[in-house]
């Protein structure tokens, strides 16, 4: 597997980790962890957090040349 199809999978993985947190800022769904429940500001955080991991993966998987194979 190459660099650039490792970050590409990755920038996907953390793209669809942002928007599902989104999805339940945006609509207000209760979470809990054991007794805790996760308060909607902590979706939030992780988010913007998550989204900006996808863009920097995307950004390093598009900057990326493939690797040659010389053969002498």
């Amino acid at each position: 597997m190459s660099i650039r199809s490792y970050c590409s999978v990755s920038a996907a993985v953390f793209a669809i980790v942002a928007l599902t947190h989104v999805w339940r800022f945006a609509l207000g769904l209760p979470m809990h962890i054991g007794a805790w429940s996760v308060p909607l500001s902590l979706s939030l955080v992780a988010a913007v957090i998550s989204g900006a991991l996808a863009f920097w993966a995307f950004r390093i998987a598009r900057g990326t040349k493939p690797h040659e194979t010389v053969y002498t």
